[in-house]
């Protein structure tokens, strides 16, 4: 029963990790000179993004034509 749970608790580490991104966060400056602002990190990504995390829909005319 124990093995089993250690199995389980596995598979799911090794499913997180399968998910898992990385991200960079630099910038640039004017000359194309860059800049590392925070090194990479790993990082799993939301299975539902928050809403205030969400960009707001498009209001271009095309999109607005395609939404009505």
């Amino acid at each position: 029963m124990q093995d089993e749970a250690v199995m389980a608790m596995e598979t799911a580490n090794d499913a997180e990790r399968a998910m898992a991104m990385t991200i960079k966060v630099y910038e640039v400056n004017a000359d194309g000179i860059t800049r590392v602002v925070r090194p990479e990190a790993e990082v799993v990504p939301l299975e539902k993004p928050e809403e205030s995390h969400r960009f707001p829909a498009c209001e271009c005319s095309g999109c607005l034509e395609v939404a009505q």
